[in-house]
């Protein structure tokens, strides 16, 4: 996947303690299709910084689940 895009978001959880992150917004190639399919997935700064990864435009990443479906990790893709 490719990041074209991310921004900074923070909201108010359910037990009313902030939750800060970002929003990574990408491209990868349509699996049953032609072109590009695009996507927005948000994770936490704590989970990026635990991972290690500093969002740049460009990057071509590989991203991490939980058994919950979240986004828990981003690393760089090594081709």
């Amino acid at each position: 996947m490719k990041v074209i895009g991310f921004r900074k978001s923070s909201f108010k959880g359910d037990d009313g303690q902030t939750v800060s992150g970002v929003n990574l917004f990408l491209t990868e190639k349509c699996e049953k299709g032609e072109g590009q399919s695009c996507d927005r997935v948000y994770i936490t700064d704590q989970r990026l910084t635990a991972c290690g990864y500093t969002p740049k435009i460009g990057d071509e990443v590989k991203l991490e689940y939980n058994r919950y479906g979240k986004c828990s990790g981003v690393r760089l893709a090594k081709f």
